[in-house]
């Protein structure tokens, strides 16, 4: 459903969103399924009334005109009791529209953030708009405002003399029927106004027809499908290894391969922590992720042992819930692009420090090198320190606590070995060197990184930040390095690989770093670095770094009709998609143009997934956008890269993250300009 002007009053469906918004978690507190269903498809049926276009009492819903609205959010309703031509009650009604509660929610958040009720922050959360905090009202329509839904409802319940309006009667009685109150108040409060609740539920007789019919349909539901699951197919080892892209590395068309001939939904062929392993795949898996996964997935489970091979408990990546939104909200702002952008100077330095390296003739493998390129660059713009002399065995010992710890692919006593000890000290040093290096003395002046946004809600709160929890995000910093440099190789090997596209790029570069210029952050505009970020954008599809996650489900589910039960690991294969022909057109061909505004392929829901899906889609995406465009363009413009050997046909290895694998070599057949 297109998102619709804000012309319109607030209607019902947009204030329960409202009333059930958690601020702590930025969730919706009401879990997805047929109760849910009922009361959102009542809102709309109650706002309809409220319009004068049906009228309702407690034996049937009659039309009363025909006339759409204008309103995306009510008129497929109204049109479909207008051509019924059959008097129905309000039951029947409510039950036949639960199908469009997913589109009356999508569209209804839409609404929100468009009317600048709700700021939509990434990873699928959302929260009041700082204007509404400030102020307790919000615009109803273009000409009033309506003090806030929650401060409204509330004084109404709590106070015995205030006399509700008639919409206020109505969300009232429909929060009580799903339980709405016992998300608003304190158990102890929630008994104590039950009977004024009660009351004002029942004051309209809209409010009070829609409610007995919404708890009618939740509890003796006439029309509600019976659902039958259908059985999770099996693979047999043979049916991976006939995909022969499995044993090429490439993870994504591999799991595009499974997705064809298997369907979204299959069970592997072995355990991981003794739990039977399903993988999902496909653009419907990833859109289910996106909206329901807060749900019924937990990642706590996969990351636990990484955690504690840092010493931690509580870590970004294995919290959930509303520490987990807590946490990202207080970080979200040193992960940005602009807390980078005020640091383009720093970046291009370190940049160009690093390929100072490499002189003409030199070759050199890819990936390693460009995993210490793109370190030396996070540990000064992030974490503030230079492990450069250390940083070999830093990447080492994190490689190996990724493939013990996450992936199982080595026994964990791998991770004990003498050598792996002596780096694990490394670690230690590197949280010392840090936590010295970040007083408030050291720090004067510089600009606030990573590590002090870190530091800084550690010393706000040590209780949800503790001193045994540090390590591990500083170590995650470093951990990044290692993505960002495969996905540095993947990029820069698919731009020499085509003359022309490095032409455009080389271009790109010679507008912004040409003559002496030291281009700023407002020079990086879309269109000044268009190839380049089309290029990143390809390689991300082609060859992501992450082509899969992990999760538990904690809650069991229904997805596309396959019942999955608790303690199942989840293999979410969400970039499967990147290869389906329906979605991409020649997907085997690297394709900058397909993200050009007339193609803008990636678009399609569920299409284009390279940071992850849901509430744990990556955090830095935008900044990580920003340094690997930077990193690109000043290559181009310092180096001519080749090859090595001419003939090398790409070899991907999968694990810890899909990289390059060590046979590719690129040689500088000249500096072009020089640093």
């Amino acid at each position: 459903m297109e998102s619709t002007s804000v012309q319109f009053p607030i209607r019902l469906a947009e204030e329960l969103i409202l009333l059930m918004l958690d601020e702590q978690s930025g969730y919706l507190e009401m879990v997805p399924g047929w109760d849910f269903s009922c009361v959102m498809a009542g809102a709309v049926l109650a706002d309809l009334a409220l319009e004068d276009r049906i009228d309702t009492d407690l034996k049937a819903l009659y039309l009363v005109d025909s006339g759409p609205t204008g309103d995306n959010l009510l008129d497929p309703t109204l049109k479909e009791i207008a051509e019924s031509g059959e008097t129905r009650d309000t039951q029947y009604w409510i039950e036949r529209n639960t199908g469009r509660s997913d589109e009356i929610v999508t569209a209804t958040l839409d609404r929100l953030v468009e009317r600048k009720i709700l700021d939509y922050e990434s990873g699928g959360f959302w929260g009041l708009s700082r204007s509404v905090s400030r102020s307790g009202a919000y615009p109803a329509s273009d000409m009033k405002v309506r003090q806030e839904a929650r401060t409204r409802i509330l004084n109404v319940i709590l106070n015995d003399d205030s006399i509700p309006d008639p919409s206020d009667a109505i969300l009232i009685a429909l929060m009580h029927t799903c339980g709405g109150f016992k998300l608003l108040l304190e158990p102890e409060d929630y008994e104590d106004r039950l009977e004024r609740i009660e009351l004002v539920a029942k004051l309209d007789l809209i409010g009070r027809t829609v409610a007995t019919a919404v708890r009618d349909s939740t509890v003796t539901p006439r029309t509600r499908p019976v659902l039958r699951t259908k059985s999770i197919p099996k693979l047999r080892f043979i049916d991976i290894l006939r995909q022969r892209d499995f044993l090429s590395g490439n993870i994504p068309k591999a799991m595009y391969g499974i997705f064809r001939n298997h369907g979204p939904i299959v069970e592997l062929p072995f355990k991981m922590r003794k739990s039977r392993v399903v993988a999902l795949m496909g653009p419907e898996i990833n859109q289910w992720v996106n909206k329901h996964g807060r749900f019924y997935l937990r990642s706590k489970d996969y990351i636990k042992d990484l955690e504690s091979a840092f010493g931690a408990s509580r870590t970004l990546p294995g919290m959930d819930g509303a520490e987990h939104y807590r946490m990202r909200k207080e970080l979200k702002g040193a992960y940005s692009r602009s807390a980078l952008a005020n640091r383009l100077p720093e970046l291009i330095h370190h940049c160009r420090k690093s390929l100072s390296r490499w002189s003409e003739g030199d070759a050199f493998p890819a990936t390693s090198e460009f995993q210490n390129h793109i370190s030396s660059q996070i540990s000064h713009l992030v974490i503030g320190v230079d492990c450069a002399h250390y940083v070999d065995e830093l990447l080492e010992y994190e490689h190996r606590a990724l493939v013990t710890q996450v992936q199982g692919a080595l026994p964990k006593f791998m991770l004990r070995t003498p050598k792996m000890k002596r780096y694990g000290k490394r670690v230690w040093e590197l949280h010392e060197s840090i936590v010295r290096s970040h007083t408030p003395g050291q720090r004067k002046g510089k600009p606030q990184d990573i590590a002090d946004a870190i530091l800084g809600l550690h010393k706000s709160d040590p209780q949800f930040l503790p001193e045994t929890d540090l390590t591990f995000p500083f170590v995650a910093a470093m951990v990044a390095s290692i993505y960002l440099g495969s996905g540095l190789a993947f990029t820069v090997y698919s731009m020499i690989r085509d003359p022309d596209l490095h032409e455009k790029i080389r271009k790109e570069a010679e507008a912004l770093f040409g003559n002496g210029r030291e281009p700023g952050p407002e020079d990086f505009t879309h269109d000044a670095i268009d190839a380049t970020a089309r290029l990143y954008m390809e390689s991300l599809r082609v060859h992501p770094v992450i082509p899969w996650q992990l999760r538990m489900v904690m809650n069991e589910c229904i997805v596309n009709g396959y019942q999955i039960p608790v303690k199942t690991m989840l293999l979410i294969c969400q970039t499967a998609p990147h290869y389906s022909k329906e979605l991409f057109k020649d997907p085997l061909e690297f394709d900058i143009d397909r993200y050009l505004p007339e193609r803008s392929e990636h678009t399609t829901p569920g299409a284009y997934a390279p940071y992850g899906l849901g509430t744990h889609m990556c955090l830095g995406s935008r900044w990580v956008e920003l340094q690997m465009a930077v990193n690109v363009l000043l290559i181009a413009y310092h180096l001519k890269l080749e090859v090595a050997p001419a003939d090398y046909k790409l070899g991907i290895n999968p694990f810890p993250t899909s990289a390059p694998n060590k046979k590719l070599k690129f040689r500088v057949a000249q500096v072009t300009n020089p640093i």
